[in-house]
């Protein structure tokens, strides 16, 4: 609330300044000249300024939410090919018991 009430303190001293200083002047960027309202020119430099500060903002929180992401760990999981296998506890299938018979005949 606090932050509020000074933002909207410091919009109120650029509009009061930026509205008495409404004379016409030269503005000159490189090549490009031309000759615009002064308090246009205030408002723009505002403007600018805000949305180069909010671009700051979001980048140095988009960097702080990366690094609080948790990072993942790969533990290495057994496969059953390095797993001994246990045959006692094991239950013939009906092709296995016809295998067998097969091999108790031969």
């Amino acid at each position: 609330m606090f932050i509020l009430l000074i933002s909207i303190i410091i919009a109120l001293i650029i509009v009061i300044f930026a509205v008495q200083n409404a004379a016409i002047v030269p503005v000159q960027f490189l090549v490009w000249s031309t000759d615009l309202p002064l308090v246009l020119v205030i408002f723009c430099s505002v403007f600018a300024g805000a949305l180069l500060m909010f671009c700051l903002a979001l980048w140095r929180e988009l960097k702080h939410q990366i690094g609080k992401r948790p990072k993942l760990e790969y533990k290495a999981k057994k496969t059953a090919d390095t797993d001994p296998i246990d045959i006692s506890s094991a239950k013939p299938s009906s092709n296995d018991s016809d295998v067998a018979k097969k091999n108790q005949k031969e």
